[in-house]
């Protein structure tokens, strides 16, 4: 099944992101589950890094919420609202 992982940064530690960076790509190239898409959004008026958002594929909702209660960025503050649920592709135009 596949979920929808929607983080947003904690604006008042503006410089942590980029602190735990390395951390966050290294845990997500050894991913226990499989990351269908994943990035980082930005401020609609720049280019400024504010969140996260992954699609993943887990066997369930509980392995999408570990997988991203494990992630570097969670671990250490750099998002501060998350939220996981399941998604339901409806179209895909690559």
């Amino acid at each position: 099944m596949l979920y929808v992982i929607y983080c947003k940064d904690d604006p008042s530690t503006p410089t942590r992101r980029d602190e735990f960076y390395d951390a966050h790509r290294t845990y997500l190239k050894s991913a226990s589950i499989k990351i269908v898409v994943a990035g980082p959004y930005t401020a609609t008026d720049s280019d400024k890094k504010i969140g996260s958002m992954l699609v993943v594929e887990a066997e369930s909702l509980q392995q999408a919420i570990d997988f991203q209660k494990n992630d570097p960025f969670a671990l250490n503050g750099v998002w501060n609202s998350v939220s996981v649920n399941p998604y339901l592709k409806s179209i895909d135009q690559r």
